[in-house]
């Protein structure tokens, strides 16, 4: 469905993996080009300005030079919020101020950010030990020696110390900061939730403003003190790989927030098999656990691996899960999805090697390895439907894969 958008750029509706012919413009192919190889295939045609436009996996909104492209999820949009925040109920838009086709997502997530910063604001932002350093008539903590020595004995009263100062200056805080700030930069963020982020700022006032880069999620590691702020880091990491598809904040000509169903998907899975193995003693789950095949040599490339999930027993692992966002064949399970699931297996030496497909409804098969004494178990799971289905569905996979590890 074509129709022409009131910033007069052509809006076209596509949805994901499946092709399309669009009519596109010369600046339009050379941005996609350029900028969305990883998002869009892009083939040409027998036909002057037309091009078979196929989404890769990714929903949302792309806005080019002179077109609107909005990607519709192949499951409703009710669905995917869901997928997106399964312990929420989903709060629906007034239609007067509904947000503009293909920013949904975007918007209901920036939403519920808004929401867990308030919650998080509210119950008192996490406070931590961070070393300061400073010059002054007076010591404060202790004496920094070696600044001390550089800048030379002359000046008497001229003291470098260094302490440590209990704040919420903290990454962690930092981190929500900068997601708030990317937000507002963004043009597709509606006014009313772009007024629900700008009324929390003042209570960041006294938190460092850096810039959000993906190297900052990897180095805040949970803890028992930051337990509260798993969700909420989850979210800025969704909002910031989905805004990081387009141009950079500031001044966006051609901006855009897609959402890698993948990426979505597999967070969705994880959130269930945590809650199964989550009051376990024995068992735990890690998320994306990032491993070397063998230690590294001198001009020898690295060779790592990076499994969706991993569940281990007293720290030794007994089960890796990969979870992919692909309508699982009736005919003949995927072989390149076995190799490397089974390839996971192998090399972590665990015995269950496990698939996880959207479907609309449970299903699950088994398939032994009477010679290695391993299995393969691949398993539906319900994405469609009402979210109270869709959540039982969720929880009945998370304890059918308990029993099966525990078994």
């Amino acid at each position: 469905m074509n129709s022409a958008t009131a910033a007069g750029r052509l809006s076209i509706t596509l949805r994901e993996r499946v092709p399309q012919l669009c009519p596109l413009g010369a600046d339009d192919v050379a941005f996609l080009t350029a900028e969305h190889r990883d998002h869009l295939a892009l083939l040409p045609t027998d036909q002057a300005g037309r091009y078979r436009l196929t989404p890769t996996g990714h929903v949302g909104t792309i806005v080019c030079p002179c077109t609107r492209l909005i990607i519709r999820p192949k499951i409703p949009i009710e669905d995917l919020y869901h997928l997106l925040d399964p312990a929420t109920p989903v709060a629906y838009m007034e239609d007067d101020v509904s947000p503009e086709p293909g920013t949904e997502a975007f918007n209901f997530l920036a939403a519920r950010f808004a929401q867990l910063l308030g919650e998080c604001i509210r119950a008192g932002l996490h406070r931590g030990y961070v070393e300061r350093h400073q010059s002054g008539a007076f010591l404060q903590g202790r004496l920094d020696v070696a600044a001390q020595v550089r800048t030379g004995t002359s000046r008497k009263d001229r003291l470098h110390c260094t302490y440590e100062e209990f704040t919420a200056d903290v990454p962690y805080n930092q981190v929500l900061k900068a997601t708030a700030l990317l937000l507002l930069h963004s043009p597709l963020l509606h006014d009313r939730v772009a007024a629900q982020v700008h009324q929390l700022l003042p209570a960041l006032e006294g938190i460092t403003t850096v810039p959000l880069l993906a190297d900052r999620f990897c180095e805040l590691l949970p803890t028992r003190l930051t337990a509260a702020y798993r969700q909420l880091l989850e979210l800025c990491r969704l909002l910031f790989d989905g805004l990081a598809a387009g141009k950079e904040s500031g001044a966006v000509v051609c901006p855009a927030f897609l959402l890698d169903m993948e990426r979505v998907f597999e967070r969705y899975v994880s959130e269930g098999v945590r809650e199964a193995f989550g009051n376990h003693p024995r068992y735990s789950v890690a998320m994306q656990p990032l491993h070397s095949v063998a230690p590294p040599k001198p001009a020898q490339p690295d060779l790592q691996i990076r499994p969706d999930m991993l569940v281990s027993l007293d720290g030794q692992p007994v089960a890796v899960l990969d979870a992919k966002w692909k309508k699982l064949s009736t005919g003949a399970l995927r072989p390149a999805d076995v190799y490397q699931v089974l390839a996971y297996a192998a090399i972590l030496g665990v015995s269950r090697a496990i698939l996880v497909y959207p479907g609309r409804r449970n299903r699950r098969w088994q398939y032994p390895f009477d010679r290695t004494g391993s299995r393969l178990e691949v398993y539906t799971l319900r994405v469609t439907g009402s979210p109270r289905a869709c959540q039982r569905s969720l929880r009945d996979l998370g304890n059918t894969l308990r029993s099966s590890v525990m078994n």
